[in-house]
Parts: structure tokens; sequence; C-alpha cells
């Protein structure tokens, strides 16, 4: 008897410490995300870059050629009258651990001023916490799918299913 009730305190306190660890990761993601958005919205690509996945970095050609493509990408949106005026975390967040990453699906809310209207996408970021989450990083998913998702993502275990892509909706300005 005393043994069945030192292993059900156990998993209880085994089940509250997941749940406080789940907890703790989705405030992580939420708060570095805060702070991806606003370097979003306000185009601190310097900030964008330390919230950039390491890899990605690399694969463009290192840390001056990406800033150098995220200001061109600025620029065109501009140039084109688009404005990224809000970029909101959504829930649920879904993690998982990945040898010594933590890799989250992240749902975003984004709303971009256009030309007549606005645009308001409902999308998802991929976090990437590393070195026992002291660092958080955001991928776009925008051109991922489970086919290419490894080649940003060399760590990707497929345990999370990359969420189907929906359309932008279009909101009319009202005269």
């Amino acid at each position: 008897m005393m043994i069945k009730k030192l292993l059900l305190c156990c998993l209880v306190l085994g089940t509250a410490t997941t749940k406080t660890t789940i907890a703790q990761i989705e405030e992580e993601i939420k708060t570095a995300g805060q702070i991806y958005a606003y370097a979003q919205i306000h185009g601190d690509h310097e900030v964008l870059l330390d919230f950039t996945y390491p890899v990605l970095i690399e694969k463009i050609g290192g840390r001056s050629a990406m800033k150098n493509m995220l200001a061109q990408i600025h620029e065109t949106q501009k140039a084109n009258g688009q404005q990224l005026t809000s970029l909101k975390i959504s829930d649920p967040i879904q993690s998982v651990r990945v040898k010594d990453e933590i890799h989250a699906i992240v749902p975003i809310v984004t709303t971009t001023a256009v030309p007549g209207g606005t645009l308001i996408t409902e999308g998802n970021l991929i976090a990437v916490g590393t070195h026992n989450r002291q660092n958080w990083y955001f991928i776009e998913t925008t051109s991922l799918d489970e086919r290419n998702i490894t080649k940003v993502l060399p760590l990707w275990n497929h345990s999370l299913t990359l969420p189907f892509k929906r359309p932008p909706v279009f909101k009319e300005h009202e005269p």
C-alpha cells in the first residue's frame, strides 16, 4: 500500500512538473515572439537576425547577406504599399523536444495594410529553442512543407505536423 502511494505521488509530481515545463516553454516562446513581432513591424533587421535560426542565416550566405535580403523584402513591400501592422501569437502552441532542441508550431495572425484595405493572414512560425532554451529562434513557414523542412531545420523529426496554409483574407477599407 505504501509503495502504491509513493508511486502515485511520483506520478502526480511528474505530471505537474511536465505541465509546468510546457507552460514555461509557451511563455518563453510568447515573450520571444513579442520581441520578434515588434522587430518585424518596425523593420529592425538586427533584432530579426538575432531571432533567425542560425542554420537559415548560414544557408543564405551569412548575417550580412541575410540582412540585405530582409532589407530588400522590406523595401519591396513598402514600394508596393504594404505595411505589416500587427503580428499576434495565438494558441495552441505545440512543442516537442528533439535531441537538444525544442521545436514548436506557433500559430500567428498577421495584419498587413495594403492599398484599399488590409490582409489578415493566419499562419505559423516554427520556434526553435536551443542551449537549454536560452535562445529562441523563429522560422517562417510560408515556403516550407513536410518535404523541404529538414533543409532549413535539420533536426526536424516530423513528430509535429505543419498545419495547412490558409489564404489571406482581404478586408476592404470602408468609404
